[in-house]
């Protein structure tokens, strides 16, 4: 199944929990006068203590599917992730990849000035790879006085 599968299935399975905890719950609210139960709903008010067994095992399967479901999905777009960062590698310099493995070690967060301790690169080769790595759309740079924060982008910070 793919993603979209997945999700519309869990999205499924928790609407019908929903629906059948509120007729449970309606009938409920119902059962002081059950002359005002319609008779298709009847059976939940006689057996109401096995719908709610069975209703708290439903809830726990369907939270149990959903997220095996949905950790799937999360799974193959780790696996996404890693393959486009490892083909953004190949297509990067020598001081570029190391800039990058610096982000990812430290979390995808650094300062520019801790950038420049990496291989004792200079403050300036420091600032224009990570000058020409903004301009590639892989970190953003944002100013905090005068310390300058890279950030890898949130679609290469996933991994």
């Amino acid at each position: 199944m793919d993603s979209r599968q997945n999700i519309i299935l869990g999205i499924i399975v928790v609407s019908i929990f929903i629906f059948l905890t509120t007729v449970l719950v309606f009938v409920y609210a119902l059962s002081p006068n059950p002359e005002n139960i319609p008779s298709f709903l009847l059976p939940f008010l006689q057996y109401h203590i096995h719908f709610m067994v069975l209703m708290g095992l439903f809830g726990v399967i369907s939270g149990v599917l959903v997220y095996s479901l949905m950790g799937q999905t999360i799974e193959r777009q780790k696996m996404v992730v890693k393959t486009n960062t490892d083909i953004i590698f190949k297509f990067l310099g020598k001081e570029d990849r190391e800039v990058l493995k610096l982000l990812f070690a430290k979390g995808g967060m650094t300062t520019q000035g801790e950038i420049a301790k990496v291989n004792n690169m200079s403050r300036l080769r420091a600032h224009r790879a990570v000058k020409k790595l903004e301009e590639r759309g892989i970190v953003h740079v944002e100013k905090h006085g005068k310390i300058n924060m890279v950030r890898l982008v949130d679609e290469l910070r996933q991994q």
